[in-house]
């Protein structure tokens, strides 16, 4: 069987097991209620909902990674690029690992879609308001939200587990014990039920209080977002990874002097023990204002050299230079403002046929599941504009250093990563931020 009759006729029972469950679930969801009201009318927003989720996200998120697959796999039967033969095919088999998970992933989060709008969040709301009913609305509210919340992750978890102990660990990418793992996933618990629970209350009084809440609420949240920003490298950052000043003084040197010559004023030059959790390679500059500093992997020292380094910090500056942060807030501000325009718009009804009152808890669960159909068809936009970011800071980073020097440094990278260096032009459009190496290499005029 040639790939394309594969791909067909998993598309076939992908078609046929939705729609049996989508059948099977409108049975039971018309069995539950049918004692309660007449919902014909509800019956057709939910499913309207459902084809909604699963024709605008799922199934083109399906078709992208089916079209990703196809294409590495016969880019693994051309001769290796940029990586050794070896690391070649282990690179495609690893991507291909990936999008199996991922099209796997998909084809769960469809189906939990259709189990909370069938008759999840009847029941979780239904719970609510029978044993709470002593409880502030606002309390009530919020706790309907972290409840919600905490199913979304417990579901999401065993994908997290396999993907850190068994696909990546399969390939000896992560470097991850169950302790880190446990010590990890209770500190993001608790960091999420702190700071959910301060978002929702924020939100869910908005809500309730303000006429034109979704625009209130998307101004809110927006500067939550970046107040986060501006506090991760000092408060959060520093819970999962131990942040160590740099200690080579020769390299140090080098990377002040670069710092001064742009302007860029940092608050330190940070060594993190990121190889506790994986061997990859990365750099990056963290925090906004005076909070901002330059974050190197343990990695990075080890295995690039101190003119590759300076060429890929020189690249990250081009970032700072060109403003790219703040063109990335404005950006997620229209996402954000999207996906308020949008539920602030919903008809009532929609809120009904879910088994949900009208208030500002049901309205935070809702935007929740829409999230990923507004963040799906953004992705193309964002994407366009991080590329031709990229590009630009490719640029000026081989202006601070060279091109061929950066070029070195980007195929050590992707060497180091095992990165495969070529993907379906679909896929690049709808989920690429960078140009795919090869292009990278190309603009600096490398032989490959």
């Amino acid at each position: 069987m040639n790939h394309n009759e594969l791909g067909v006729k998993s598309l076939l029972i992908y078609f046929f097991c939705i729609f049996s469950l989508i059948i099977t679930l409108k049975l039971y969801h018309i069995l539950l209620y049918h004692f309660i009201k007449e919902i014909t009318l509800q019956n057709t927003f939910i499913i309207l909902f459902i084809c909604l989720f699963i024709c605008f996200y799922t199934l083109p998120s399906i078709i992208l990674a089916i079209l990703q697959t196809r294409h590495i796999k016969a880019e693994l039967r051309k001769p290796a690029v940029l990586l050794e033969s070896e690391d070649y095919i282990l690179a495609g088999k690893y991507a291909l690992a990936s999008l199996h998970l991922d099209i796997f992933s998909k084809i769960v989060e469809a189906l939990v879609f259709i189990g909370w709008v069938s008759f999840g969040l009847y029941m979780l709301n239904s719970q609510i308001e029978t044993f709470l009913t002593h409880i502030n609305p606002l309390w009530q509210g919020v706790i309907l939200v972290l409840r919600f919340m905490l199913i979304e992750g417990a579901i999401n978890l065993p994908f997290s587990i396999y993907k850190t102990f068994g696909l990546d660990k399969k390939f000896h990418f992560s470097n991850q014990t169950p302790s880190i793992f446990i010590a990890d996933l209770c500190k993001t618990l608790l960091l999420s039920l702190i700071l959910g629970g301060i978002v929702a209350t924020l939100l869910i009084f908005i809500i309730e209080n303000v006429s034109l809440w979704w625009i209130v609420g998307f101004i809110v949240l927006l500067a939550v977002v970046i107040l986060a920003n501006f506090i991760y490298p000092t408060l959060i950052a520093p819970l999962f990874n131990t942040f160590t000043p740099l200690d080579d003084d020769n390299l140090k040197s080098r990377i002040e002097s670069l710092l001064n010559s742009i302007g860029f004023k940092s608050n330190g030059i940070f060594v993190i023990n990121a190889s506790k959790h994986d061997g990859r390679l990365n750099a990056y500059f963290g925090g906004l204002g005076k909070n901002k500093r330059v974050v190197l992997f343990d990695t990075l020292l080890d295995k690039i050299s101190a003119d590759g380094l300076i060429a890929i910090l020189g690249h990250e500056l081009g970032h700072f230079k060109h403003n790219d942060i703040f063109k990335n807030i404005i950006i997620m501000a229209c996402v954000l403002f999207m996906l308020f325009f949008v539920v602030g718009h919903l008809p009532l009804q929609l809120f009904d046929a879910l088994g949900l009152t009208y208030n500002g808890a049901s309205i935070l669960i809702m935007m929740i599941l829409i999230s990923p159909i507004i963040s799906f068809w953004f992705m193309p936009i964002i994407g366009y504009f991080s590329r031709k970011a990229e590009y630009a800071a490719d640029e000026f980073g081989a202006d601070i250093s060279s091109k061929h020097c950066l070029a070195n440094a980007l195929v050590r990278l992707v060497n180091e990563n095992k990165s495969f260096p070529s993907s379906h032009p679909a896929y690049i459009f709808f989920y690429y931020t960078h140009p795919p190496l090869l292009q990278r290499l190309k603009a600096l005029d490398y032989e490959i």
